[in-house]
């Protein structure tokens, strides 16, 4: 067996601990700066971000020189990973001297800003390219490689979510700009891209590994990250905790339909992303609370601060949410099984 296959498995490694600490970190900071922490560039959270980002960058440089030295993996399939990889970490480098320049001259800016969403993007495409890159990689037989992309769609997931944020919470209102979204698009955008989303990288899991429980290991792991960031650190949050019970039960659930553990029929698949769609607020809680308490806050009054109010109305607004929800998750399964083919090789 040739070693660049093993070298490769290193590198994207390497850049998933990287991707983690930065949308891990992003997260944190979003929480941070809710609670009142220093709105500079040079804090705990960012350390953490941007740590990420030169462990990314790394892996970026070992992939540049395996590309440059290697031709013939120019052409192995696992490569389009490294190359993404790449230019994920190009647009990270640009993003952070950007970022603190931002800083400098406008001051205190919002969740959405050019330069947080240079970054954000820069981390989902190497996300992307990681997933790719692992999965082409099943068939080397490699034992770290199911547990590696099992904790990579974890990332992928919690960076989806986090990206959509840039565009649906009403956190956006800056210093100098406010780039807070009408609240009706946000709405909108929400019930339309997330549990669609959601139920895509759940099939997209489930048929790159084919196999029992490993897609619930993703969902727990993301769970576990959006806990970390985003609940821990603030106590009056917990009570959102035993939500994320039921989000566990349902994804097992999903996951025994769609490898046909639980019999249902013909259409498991979309019965199984209907379910995952369905529940997609309790995925991307306690933060997106923000986007539907903002119909009804008055001005001045941070949406954050109410939170724990939100999940006290948490069970009426998921039933509202969930056929609609179900419904795009549904369409994301479909469209998924028409456009995306997964080599049978990957599912062995």
């Amino acid at each position: 067996m040739k070693l660049t296959p093993k070298i490769a498995l290193i590198i994207l490694i390497i850049s998933l601990f990287g991707s983690i600490l930065e949308i891990w970190g992003g997260s944190w900071d979003i929480t941070s700066h809710a609670l009142g922490a220093p709105e500079t560039f040079f804090t705990p959270p960012h350390a953490v971000l941007y740590s990420g980002v030169g462990i990314s960058l790394i892996a970026a440089i070992a992939s540049l020189g395996i590309i440059g030295k290697d031709k013939e993996i120019r052409h192995e399939s696992f490569s389009l990973g490294l190359k993404l990889i790449i230019i994920g970490s190009i647009i990270q480098i640009i993003a952070g001297p950007a970022d603190y320049l931002w800083h400098e001259l406008f001051g205190t800016d919002g969740l959405l800003s050019p330069t947080h969403l240079t970054l954000i993007t820069g981390i989902l495409i190497q996300s992307v390219g990681i997933i790719m890159g692992l999965s082409r990689l099943i068939p080397q037989n490699f034992k770290a490689v199911k547990p590696a992309l099992t904790v990579a769609f974890s990332a992928l997931w919690f960076i989806v979510i986090a990206f959509i944020f840039q565009f649906t919470l009403p956190i956006s209102n800056g210093e100098a700009f406010n780039l807070n979204p009408d609240p009706y698009v946000a709405g909108i955008i929400l019930v339309v891209t997330m549990p669609f989303f959601c139920a895509l990288i759940f099939w997209g899991a489930a048929k790159s590994m084919n196999r029992f429980g490993w897609t619930s290991v993703s969902a727990a792991g993301l769970i576990i990250l959006n806990v970390t960031a985003n609940v821990i650190p603030n106590e009056s949050l917990w009570n959102f905790l035993p939500w994320f019970a039921i989000a566990m039960f349902v994804v097992i659930v999903a996951d025994g339909i769609i490898n046909n553990k639980i019999k249902v029929g013909k259409f498991r698949e979309e019965i199984a992303g209907g379910l995952v769609g369905a529940i997609f607020l309790v995925f991307s809680m306690p933060l997106v609370g923000m986007a539907y308490i903002q119909f009804y806050v008055f001005s001045g009054v941070s949406g954050y601060t109410l939170l724990p109010e939100f999940s006290e109305t948490l069970a009426m607004i998921l039933g509202l949410m969930a056929i609609p929800g179900a419904i795009m998750g549904i369409v994301a399964v479909k469209l998924a099984r028409k456009k995306i083919s997964i080599s049978l090789e990957s599912t062995v």
